[in-house]
């Protein structure tokens, strides 16, 4: 089947000055000395309580400053978080999110079909087929990521919004075909991948979400956050954990909970929920307590059932 092409919702901040990577560095989870042209970075923003302000992914830009992409939602949380914390004098970050647009392709095949356009555009005439998440591919103006947003193939191209019809239109002579942001949105969830304003709010530490590996760096110095963090590694636990739900009927609404037989207090609660082929899915915290795979039920402890699941199975 032909990989999916759709216009993502997005937004970029463009951080320049004195020293923008060391001042982010000790804000995020990741490592972004570690950066280089050809790699980004994806990581976490916290409190210092170690809630997730946003999550983005970051990279260079040619002349020593970051492109920081973000869900829309987060824009104005991480903004301010940053002019907390950031001196004027070495970094200032500029929300030009209007100027983009991000155009992603998704699905087997996608590689190919992204290499095909990303070559007019500049870039290379090849793409590997097996690039790291956040893999960097320089565009004559812009650039593409490489993303496992659905758990297969995918890139997601960032180019100058005048450009976005034309670009749109080349990926799906190519050989994509249009997507539908609902059906990308379930492949998303049947991929165990959290997203901003469900699975990952100011309520959620990122080790509840399952991105210990994905998006903090153990071996780092300090960043906001990192102490509670740490001390949950080596010195306690989370008390919930987001799973994999597979519903008995119909998807229901995020925020339903989710309740043991004869146990009156919820036990978890939906995030996400999606319909496909296979059936209705979703994603949930859940109690530690509930080991899965376990079954608990929808609405009430007599309600119709929901398999759990941890996110790697």
């Amino acid at each position: 089947m032909k990989p999916l092409v759709l216009e993502r919702s997005r937004a970029l901040l463009h951080a320049t000055g004195r020293d923008p990577v060391k001042m982010v560095h000790g804000l995020v989870t990741s490592d972004l000395e570690a950066l280089d042209p050809e790699q980004g970075a994806y990581g976490l923003f916290l409190t210092a309580k170690g809630r997730v302000i946003a999550d983005a992914r970051i990279l260079e830009d040619a002349d020593g400053g970051l492109w920081i992409d973000v869900d829309p939602g987060a824009t104005e949380p991480l903004r301010a978080h940053l002019k907390k914390f950031v001196p004027p004098l070495f970094a200032t970050f500029e929300d030009v999110s209007e100027d983009w647009a991000v155009v992603g392709v998704y699905g087997d095949g996608a590689t190919e079909v992204a290499a095909a356009v990303i070559a007019e555009l500049g870039g290379p005439g090849a793409l590997p087929a097996d690039a790291p998440e956040e893999r960097v591919v320089r565009l004559d103006a812009g650039f593409a990521l490489r993303t496992l947003l659905t758990g297969d193939d995918g890139w997601d191209l960032f180019v100058p919004a005048a450009r976005r019809d034309a670009v749109v239109d080349r990926l799906l002579e190519a050989g994509g075909r249009p997507g539908d942001p609902d059906v990308v949105d379930a492949l998303r969830i049947a991929a165990g991948r959290p997203s901003y304003g469900r699975e990952l709010t100011e309520d959620v530490i990122p080790l509840e979400a399952g991105l210990l590996d994905r998006a903090i760096d153990q071996e780092k110095g300090c960043y906001t956050g990192q102490e509670v963090i740490v001390r949950i590694l080596h010195r306690g636990h989370v008390n919930r954990h987001l799973r994999r739900l597979e519903f008995e009927g119909r998807a229901p609404a995020p925020g339903t909970e989710l309740f043991e037989p004869g146990v009156e207090k919820a036990r978890g609660v939906v995030t996400s929920a999606a319909e496909n082929e296979a059936g209705a899915i979703g994603l949930g915290y859940v109690r530690r307590e509930v080991e899965p795979p376990a079954e608990l039920h929808i609405g009430s402890p007599d309600g119709p059932g929901v398999v759990v699941t941890a996110l790697d199975d």
